[in-house]
């Protein structure tokens, strides 16, 4: 049986976009996944490739850094499932609005003035709130895009339950590879390490024919997504913690149109299709790329972590993952799956603020 140099367990955008970057650089890669290409939060995802409007901060900054990589990925490599729109996001609540009037006088991004055409399809309960418009965004064909990564590569529909790791090779059921990685999500833990834990987050989106034309997508309390290549409109996504929560689908989609239409006039709607997913996030809000560390052994080689020092970890052998991307996922897989690649095959160091390991000196220090 041949060794892949990479199996990917998980095939979400975070999965695909891993198993892209590596497959282009000539890497022997095997995609495993329990259910079908994103069927999970990727597939549920509206898949908005937009900055995240805040002020400045680690996650601002790197989702900004991800927006510029990312837009311009899709646009080279999956012109078919990506639709180039504005984007005009308003001030959840007036207290938003110095935040949204600071990123506007702050960003290096490209912003103006919205045109009156995308202002005429404003209600006048936003018209007063802050508001900022992007020239350069986009509305990504959540599953569609995904398969279309994963192309040419090794894909099979399996359950992973046992994972064992001998003589430099990692057994993945009957599988055999160099390296492992993660991409999991929020689904049950294949590994269990005490300081890896992820935030559920479920969500909806609903797509819709209208007769309103929307050449911008419009960000209020919901997305309206600008008018798709295939004449439709995503609306999305709303936020649940719990499960028990969510709205039945139809009440859902109609809860989703009800919120657009608070900010945004539509005519004549129609639903198409309605999806619900969960999403992973991270308790820092960052994602998690990198080695995963093993708590036990490092704890019993390095005690100090308990007074809080940051020692040397023992790593689980040649396991990572990525993970935690909540809803930004679509804006930092490529990103991601970009340094991990850059890792893999040339050695480079990863943004050591984005490693597992943080949660794990935090986890030691809360221990004592």
């Amino acid at each position: 049986m041949q060794v892949y140099d990479v199996i990917i367990i998980g095939a979400g955008i975070n999965g695909c976009s891993l198993a892209y970057a590596l497959h282009n650089k000539g890497q022997k890669v095997l995609v495993l996944e329990q259910e079908e290409i994103a069927s999970g939060g990727s597939g549920a995802a509206g898949a908005f490739i937009n900055p995240k409007i805040s002020k400045s901060g680690p996650l601002k900054e790197l989702i900004e850094e991800a927006y510029l990589y990312s837009l311009d990925f899709y646009t080279q490599n999956f012109p078919d499932f990506t639709n180039l729109a504005p984007l005009l996001h308003i001030s959840k609540y007036e207290d938003e609005n110095e935040k949204v009037d600071y990123f506007k006088s702050h960003t290096l991004l490209k912003t103006s003035q919205a045109p009156k055409e995308t202002l005429s399809h404003l209600r006048p309960y936003v018209q007063d709130f802050s508001s900022v418009y992007l020239k350069n965004n986009a509305i990504i064909e959540a599953k569609d895009v995904c398969k279309a990564m994963l192309k040419g590569i090794v894909y099979k529909k399996l359950e992973v339950k046992e994972i064992r790791y001998k003589e430099e090779i990692w057994h993945v059921e009957k599988f055999k590879t160099k390296k492992l990685v993660l991409c999991t999500g929020a689904y049950n833990e294949i590994i269990s390490e005490p300081y890896l834990k992820l935030r559920r987050i479920f969500g909806q989106r609903c797509d819709i024919t209208t007769s309103t034309p929307m050449e911008a997508t419009i960000h209020h309390e919901v997305y309206v997504s600008a008018t798709k290549k295939n004449g439709r409109l995503s609306i999305g996504a709303s936020h649940y913690l719990n499960q028990e929560d969510l709205p039945l689908i139809e009440q859902g989609s109609q809860k989703l149109i009800d919120l657009a239409m608070k900010s945004v006039k539509l005519e004549e709607v129609k639903v198409h299709s309605s999806y619900c997913g969960m999403r992973s996030g991270s308790n820092d809000y960052l994602p998690l790329l990198g080695g995963i560390v093993d708590a036990k052994k490092s704890l019993t080689k390095a005690p100090e972590a308990l007074k809080g020092i940051k020692t040397p970890v023992s790593l689980i052998p040649e396991l990572y993952m990525i993970n935690g991307v909540g809803g930004y996922g679509f804006v930092l897989a490529p990103y991601l799956a970009k340094h991990l690649c850059q890792h893999f095959v040339n050695e480079e160091k990863l943004p050591e603020f984005l490693e597992p390991k943080r949660f794990y000196y935090r986890w030691a220090k809360k221990k004592k």
